[in-house]
């Protein structure tokens, strides 16, 4: 039974859990019923996580109480867990502050128990408090924490296709549309029925004026969010249909999306769908010109945002001195109406009146102004909060700029050092021909003067022309060691990032050959074929040399690693069999871009072992590597990707699992 419950729990724990009406109750009977303590720690925590997106105060009690009665009982693990559940509905419930507190709490209690589901949890609550509070920075640095985790993690509850679910709500609410949909799409197939990825679905298409697609994508998350009690997925598509509506210029439909979503019952446990839902009818009936309605949900809006910023409000004098207005049109009402005996009088009432109304506008207008000057200081303090936030923000990016730095000069340096081996090689090679050459000029020009002595001056002159022929080739081998020499130095030193014109097919010999001796200098038993087929009608590219030597050097290295492990998995033909040949070809033509422009295709081909369909759509992602620990930094085929979409280019990969791989590069000529 404990068991039972624990694994239960477990399966609760990621804030995007949702729990069924029939589990909810089967959990309140099971809670009635057990006395272990422990086991009431875990089946408050399941309570709390079914809650979070349908009744968050709910959600709140149970997590409460799970966190009180684990702190009696010394249950680190039940508190840990608690902090989480707290900081999850404490999001939900729009208090940021809070729910931070909570989850950094949690975070050490995880790691002293080596509890690496429960520090997976807390990552989810801090991605997706920050995605509320719009710091998209600081929660895709935490949804990333979520990817390694699942990469290195043994568990099968996680997939990167659930990280890439969460990623998408990041890139759409911060604009990077392409990002989120990519995203978004890789993650569609596995979670058809999460209806907080339809949503997501329904705003990214919305942003990109995919009307139809996004409406079909709101629809169909609607049912699926009633169903798995996930109230916010409810009213945030109602928020979505109207405000595509409202585009169109369909008024009444949009209205009527946006009552529906203020009509959910669970709506006061989510205010800030509610704030949307109410600052769109007042945009809606603005337009419309409906000053009651307008003013109606204006208010609604204003204290919804009251409540969530704590703003003050200052409208209080504003309503008394229209009160004193319609007492002192009441009065006038009054005098026209009575006898004339009585006028004098009343002009005497009216005059007291109005003495008196005016000592109760000064009254208000004194009472208006202590208002304004308490606003003032409030302003004035919220603006040294904002302040100091925003230096923190900056601090925080200039940290990251610094890491993201260190991070691509690393692999920089790691390709640096993979070139040094086959840069020494070649160098060897011109360095051997000028030693051998020099050596066999010596031994000419003594010869030389041998014959000048014995007066042979024909002989002497055939001698001078092999000593020229002689140092033509050692100018020329120099002049090669040279340019190796230049062109290590040009890997290395900092780039501009300035397009300069560029021998492309020359660019690829070089990378290729240096990759080659590289590999060879690490394991000299291994040999490959290197085929190359440039095209000579290319010409000179547009392009930043030392950028696009490192993709070279990278996807060259790739295909030389591809066939080394297939040459050392493939066993020994028996005799007279066909042994593997490990092969790479480099292909470059001139041809028209994907775009329709011109521009150069470069194929780099290898025999090896191919890439596995299931991986294919995660090559380019940073950090991901099918190397082993410590030969891989995972970043190398995502810089590669970066830079040339940086070219205005594009990459693609074409691969047979068990037989080859290709990289093909499409790059314009400008």
């Amino acid at each position: 039974m404990k068991n039972f419950i624990l694994s239960l729990s477990l399966s609760f724990i990621c804030f995007l859990s949702f729990g069924q009406n029939s589990d909810i109750e089967r959990l309140k009977q099971e809670l009635l019923g057990t006395t272990e303590d422990t086991i009431r720690v875990l089946l408050l925590d399941s309570l709390s996580l079914s809650y979070t997106w349908s009744s968050a105060d709910t959600a709140w009690m149970y997590a409460s109480q799970e966190l009180e009665l684990a702190k009696k009982l010394n249950y680190k693990k039940g508190e840990a867990y608690g902090l989480i559940s707290l900081g999850q509905a404490e999001t939900t419930l729009g208090n940021y502050n809070n729910a931070l507190s909570y989850i950094y709490q949690s975070i050490p209690l995880c790691v002293e128990l080596g509890d690496s589901l429960g520090l997976f949890s807390a990552y989810n609550g801090l991605f997706f408090c920050y995605r509320e509070l719009g710091d998209f920075e600081k929660s895709k640095s935490w949804a990333y924490q979520c990817l390694r985790w699942v990469e290195r993690s043994p568990t099968k509850n996680w997939t990167v296709t659930d990280v890439l679910d969460f990623m998408s709500s990041i890139f759409e609410r911060n604009n990077q549309l392409d990002s989120a949909l990519y995203c978004a799409n890789t993650a569609y197939p596995d979670h058809q029925s999460h209806s907080g990825l339809l949503y997501e679905l329904g705003a990214i298409h919305s942003k990109l004026g995919h009307d139809s697609i996004a409406l079909d994508f709101y629809r169909r998350a609607i049912p699926l969010a009633v169903a798995n009690n996930s109230q916010i997925d409810v009213i945030d598509s109602y928020n979505g249909i109207s405000q595509i509506y409202l585009k169109e210029g369909k008024a009444d439909s949009a209205i009527f999306y946006g009552k529906l979503a203020l009509k959910q019952k669970w709506g006061k446990t989510y205010p800030i769908g509610i704030f949307r839902a109410s600052e769109l009818l007042a945009k809606i009936y603005e337009s419309q010109k409906k000053t009651d309605s307008t003013l109606k949900y204006l208010k609604q809006t204003i204290a919804l945002k009251d409540s969530l910023f704590n703003q003050q409000k200052t409208r209080e004098a504003s309503a008394f001195a229209f009160n004193e207005q319609l007492h002192q049109q009441e009065l006038k009402q009054q005098l026209e109406q009575n006898d004339l005996k009585y006028r004098s009088r009343f002009k005497i009432y009216f005059l007291l009146g109005s003495l008196l109304a005016l000592a109760v506008v000064a009254v208000g207008l004194w009472r208006r102004n202590i208002y304004k000057q308490k606003s003032f200081a409030l302003l004035q303090k919220q603006k040294q909060e904002t302040d100091n936030q925003k230096s923190k923000v900056e601090k925080t990016l200039e940290e990251l700029k610094i890491t993201q730095a260190q991070l691509i000069q690393s692999e920089k340096m790691a390709s640096l050092g993979e070139m040094t081996a086959g840069i020494a090689h070649e160098i060897q090679n011109p360095l051997n021909f000028i030693n051998n050459f020099s050596e066999v000029n010596t031994e000419l020009i003594k010869e030389m003067k041998n014959e000048i002595d014995k007066g042979n001056f024909n002989e002497a002159r055939s001698i001078t022309d092999n000593i020229i022929q002689n140092e033509e080739k050692i100018i020329h081998h120099g002049k090669r060691a040279d340019s190796i020499v230049k062109g290590m130095l040009q890997h290395s030193r900092t780039s501009t990032g300035q397009k300069e014109p560029t021998d492309i097919n020359a660019l690829a010999d070089e990378y290729l050959r240096l990759s080659y001796h590289g590999l060879r200098a690490k394991d000299g038993s291994f040999n490959a074929t290197m085929k190359t087929d440039f095209d000579p009608s290319i010409g000179k590219i547009n392009i930043v040399p030392q950028y696009m030597g490192r993709v070279l050097l990278n996807m060259f290295n790739n295909a030389f690693y591809a066939v080394l492990e297939k040459k050392k998995s493939t066993p020994q033909p028996p005799e007279g069999g066909v042994s593997y040949e490990p092969c790479v070809t480099v292909i470059t033509k001139a041809v028209k871009n994907p775009s329709g422009g011109l521009g150069v295709l470069i194929s780099i081909q290898d025999n090896g072992n191919g890439i596995p369909q299931k991986i294919i759509d995660k090559i380019f992602q940073p950090f991901f590597t099918t190397k082993p620990t410590g030969q891989g930094t995972g970043l190398g085929l995502s810089l590669s990707y970066d830079i040339i979409k940086a070219h205005g280019g594009e990459i693609k990969v074409e691969t047979k699992e068990g037989e080859r791989s290709e990289f093909i590069i499409h790059l314009p000529f400008q």
